[in-house]
């Protein structure tokens, strides 16, 4: 008897092909890359979240200061501020062994650097060993992340960047989630397990860009955009790093502020939001942990909705918007002194604050001279950083002088704290033209 396979099995395996995209490459056909491609994502979003949310349960162990703690896990903003530009900048410029492309390299020496910052961090016998592990953590962490990100506009026609920011935002939020939701079970078995499965998770995740820098490597495609071919090389020369590129670019600089803007806010968000809820409103820890995790299907939820809209009306147009209702609903929320109306508000907000979240990069690949993706890459993590700064400390501030809403215990203050720099960001999105994308076959 000869065996039938299914129907449309061996069509399903035709599309699932790994292969670069070029100028007719369908949305159908790009997916199996883009899926790939965003896997070191999940692996340093998961990271991450189990550094920053679990690492503080260790180092309670090693000291009984809350303040030295915040320290160390704080440390991720300042080092936002120079490891990027750094990593992004040299992966432009250096001439790499064309076996390895000239972005892998730090890659190949970030994630063991990270992981094993992971590893160590629930062993160590003493303070100052503990900052030793962190220290390698982060700076692993961000020798890694720009060069990795700037592997996209590397192998991506421009038309698909929006899309491919989208599939990345989804793997992040799908780490952030995963981290979040099983630390604390792994943490009853075993304390260091979390950590030792952070590590794994980020070496098997990096492994997936083996057959990605094969395909690059195969078409001889290692530097720029596919479709953007002919720009003007001494341009590229002249803004060739991070700072040249803040310093000397207009449009740039721009940029750089409107996403110091977002990442002040959305730091801020992040460190009080639980303080909110459960000393400003008086409700549990399980209120906030519903709140949070509305957040999170909001961030999954908004990250495909924003592509496809960047790709009928253009990514400027999209992130107006978003950035429009988000601002405006964060303001909004100082107004409500018990949970029930931001059961409404929240929704809104973080599905238009997801929206916003997930163009960035995207938005800087696009606005970048040829040549200066890797470059552009550490520019968005240096303007995070002064973000991630920035946001929790005048958060804080505006939290401890805000008697005035006693309602809230002082804590409503972190709303407009946050709002209003959306908002702002409103006037350097304006300046940006960028003409939309040729449209993206379906299929």
């Amino acid at each position: 008897m000869q065996f039938v396979s299914p129907p449309g099995r061996f069509e399903r395996l035709r599309r699932f092909r790994l292969e670069l995209p070029g100028r007719y490459t369908t949305a159908t056909e790009a997916r199996p890359l883009l899926l790939v491609l965003g896997l070191p994502t999940f692996g340093l979003a998961f990271g991450i979240t189990i550094l920053t949310t679990y690492g503080p349960l260790p180092l309670l162990a090693l000291t009984h200061s809350r303040a030295k703690v915040g320290a160390l896990i704080g440390g991720e903003g300042a080092f936002a501020l120079w490891v990027p530009l750094v990593s992004g900048a040299l992966s432009d410029r250096i001439n790499s062994p064309t076996r390895i492309g000239r972005r892998l390299p730090f890659v190949i020496i970030g994630a063991p650097l990270a992981a094993a910052g992971l590893v160590l961090l629930p062993f160590v016998p003493t303070y100052q060993l503990a900052g030793v592990a962190i220290l390698l953590f982060f700076v692993g962490y961000y020798l890694y992340y720009p060069p990795y990100r700037a592997i996209y506009a590397d192998v991506l026609p421009r038309r698909l960047f929006a899309r491919a920011q989208s599939a990345q935002a989804v793997q992040r939020g799908a780490g952030l989630g995963v981290a979040l939701i099983s630390g604390g079970l792994l943490l009853t078995v075993w304390k260091p397990l979390p950590f030792v499965l952070g590590a794994i998770a980020l070496a098997l995740a990096t492994l997936a860009l083996k057959p990605v820098i094969r395909l690059q490597r195969e078409t001889g495609l290692d530097e720029g955009d596919l479709e953007d071919e002919d720009e003007d090389e001494d341009e590229a020369e002249l803004l060739g790093s991070a700072r040249d590129l803040f310093m000397h670019n207009r449009t740039m600089q721009a940029f750089a502020v409107a996403n110091m803007l977002w990442e002040f806010s959305f730091a801020g968000l992040k460190t009080f939001i639980v303080l909110y809820i459960v000393h400003g409103l008086g409700k549990s820890t399980s209120v906030a942990s519903a709140f949070i995790a509305l957040v999170a299907v909001a961030y999954v939820v908004g990250a495909p909705i924003a592509s496809r809209l960047a790709d009928r009306f253009g990514m400027v147009p999209v992130m107006m918007g978003s950035a429009a209702v988000y601002g405006t609903t964060l303001c909004l929320a100082v107004l409500p002194t018990t949970a029930t109306p931001l059961t409404i508000l929240l929704p809104i907000g973080a599905l238009a604050g997801a929206m916003l979240m997930t163009l960035p990069q995207a938005l800087a690949f696009t606005l970048a001279p040829e040549a200066g993706q890797g470059a552009a890459a550490g520019l968005v993590d240096f303007s995070r950083g002064v973000g991630v700064v920035l946001g929790p400390v005048l958060v804080g501030a505006a939290v401890a002088n805000a008697s005035f809403l006693s309602a809230t215990h002082g804590y409503a203050a972190m709303w407009p704290t946050i709002g209003i720099p959306v908002l702002l960001s409103l006037l350097f999105l304006r300046r940006f033209h960028i003409s939309a994308p040729d449209p993206i076959p379906a299929s």
